[in-house]
């Protein structure tokens, strides 16, 4: 008679298994390559701020579209992570190197998403900014394929095992590459036309192309070849099958979430008046260049659950999600701390004199930053109770907590209340706040009841 055992896990780190130093551990080298994506995004508004605020205003108000399309793209492709990362709790390490393989010619085949959608761009973008906003938004599509094949598919070889350091040493050399080519294409120097806001747009391309041979050629190392089978290729239609049936409700999730803050973007932008609207974007690029640790936290809860799924160690689910919650209040106070300490300075930086000095101005943007210090320790916590449910492969109900919650309770309210009859456009955040409140809650009732204990889908090993 044949007894189930767990398979004896792969350590990611030296210190105890689902430990708050171990979270910490595999964390923060993914909070560093999510911050070195922030960092481009506010690289390119810091920029095009200094060359003219009408390209400010038209490069935060593309971003969000393409933060969709490529969000939505990089959402399905993270769900490699998961695989790997249970191929690496099996210790199956022969499947990683066809996998990534995979999801490479994957990745680059979503150019026949991203081409249409840019040639469409002008249906998605406010007509106030469209003239400017079109041919950035254009431009960093292109750059999608590039970033999906080296940061979403190969990325996931190195996030999914654990090897997190390497990421964010080559996201930080494209991001100076991206800042360099940003003041060189945007002001125009060394007898370089100045291109203004398309320059940032061809920065990003440029960059990301360069990404993409930096992270293959590191996958591709030798010491990797024999054990993970780097060099070895195999098509496999079930492994694709059960890769959709995983990743799209994710995918559709994430696109339900960022559509409509896209849409309520362009919204805000033909709605409010020009101080409002830049007190939004202000407030909202500084808040950028702190999703980083939400979404490198939150990954983490993912890597690290996903291993020990993989072990069968299930027993341990519940640690960690508790240890990214120790973490979420130590950041939520640095947070605090930093808003208190150099907003003032920060903002400065965006606007000019006259308008920092109009009393209208100034109140919106503090207003808005202090529901943006509220909304990120809830968004920290419920992207880290997101990837847990990920890791157990439980993308449909993201899917279905996504789009009831935002839609139902954020998107289709702010319209009526701000839009039509004249809320303060801060209720958009307050309505968020809520939003995030009951994902939390009903998170929690599902959690209490420990049927997570039991993954689905993995059977026990026997010696």
């Amino acid at each position: 008679m044949s007894i189930q055992s767990p398979v004896a896990p792969v350590l990611l780190t030296r210190h105890k298994a689902g430990s708050f130093l171990e979270l910490w551990t595999v964390a923060w080298p993914l909070m560093l390559a999510s911050f070195s994506g922030c960092l481009m995004t506010f690289i390119d508004r810091t920029i095009l701020a200094r060359y003219s605020s009408e390209a400010f205003v038209a490069c935060s108000t593309a971003q969000p579209w393409y933060w969709t399309v490529a969000g939505v793209l990089m959402a399905f492709l993270s769900i490699t992570e998961i695989f790997i990362g249970r191929y690496n709790g099996a210790k199956n390490f022969s499947k990683m190197g066809p996998l990534i393989w995979q999801m490479i010619i994957v990745a680059f085949a979503c150019e026949f998403i991203v081409i249409p959608i840019a040639l469409l761009s002008h249906y998605l973008l406010a007509n106030n900014v469209e003239p400017l906003a079109k041919p950035y938004l254009q431009i960093v599509l292109l750059s999608c394929p590039f970033e999906l094949a080296g940061f979403g598919a190969i990325g996931s070889f190195f996030v999914g095992r654990g090897e997190t350091k390497l990421i964010p040493i080559v996201l930080v050399f494209i991001n100076i590459v991206n800042l360099i080519l940003d003041i060189l294409l945007v002001f125009g120097y060394f007898g370089l036309p100045s291109l203004g806001i398309r320059g940032a747009a061809y920065a990003t391309l440029i960059s990301q192309m360069l990404g993409f041979f930096i992270f293959l050629k590191l996958f591709l190392r030798k010491k990797y070849r024999e054990k993970y089978a780097v060099f070895s290729f195999q098509w496999s239609w079930p492994l694709l099958k059960k890769f959709f049936h995983i990743s799209l409700p994710y995918a559709v999730a994430h696109f339900c979430g960022m559509a409509g803050w896209s849409i309520a973007y362009q919204f805000l932008a033909i709605k409010l008046t020009y101080t409002h609207f830049m007190a939004y974007s202000v407030s909202f690029t500084l808040y950028t260049l702190v999703f980083f640790v939400m979404d490198g936290l939150g990954k983490g809860v993912g890597v690290v659950c996903s291993n020990f799924i993989g072990a069968q160690q299930h027993s341990l689910l519940g640690k960690v999600l508790k240890q990214s919650f120790r973490w979420n209040g130590i950041f939520s106070c640095l947070f605090l701390i930093i808003l208190l300490g150099f907003s003032d300075s920060m903002i400065r930086f965006f606007v000019d004199a006259e308008l920092y000095g109009q009393v209208d101005f100034s109140r919106q943007v503090y207003l808005f930053l202090t529901w943006l210090w509220l909304l990120f320790g809830l968004d920290t916590a419920w992207l880290s109770m997101q990837y847990f449910l990920i890791a157990l492969t439980k993308t449909k109900t993201v899917l279905l907590i996504n789009v009831i919650c935002f839609w139902g309770i954020v998107l289709i309210p702010t319209y009526f209340l701000v839009g039509q009859c004249g809320y303060n456009s801060v209720l958009y955040l307050q309505l968020i706040v809520l939003d995030t409140i009951i994902r939390i809650v009903i998170f929690c009732f599902w959690y209490r009841r420990r049927t997570w204990l039991k993954v689905p889908g993995v059977k026990p090993r026997t010696p």
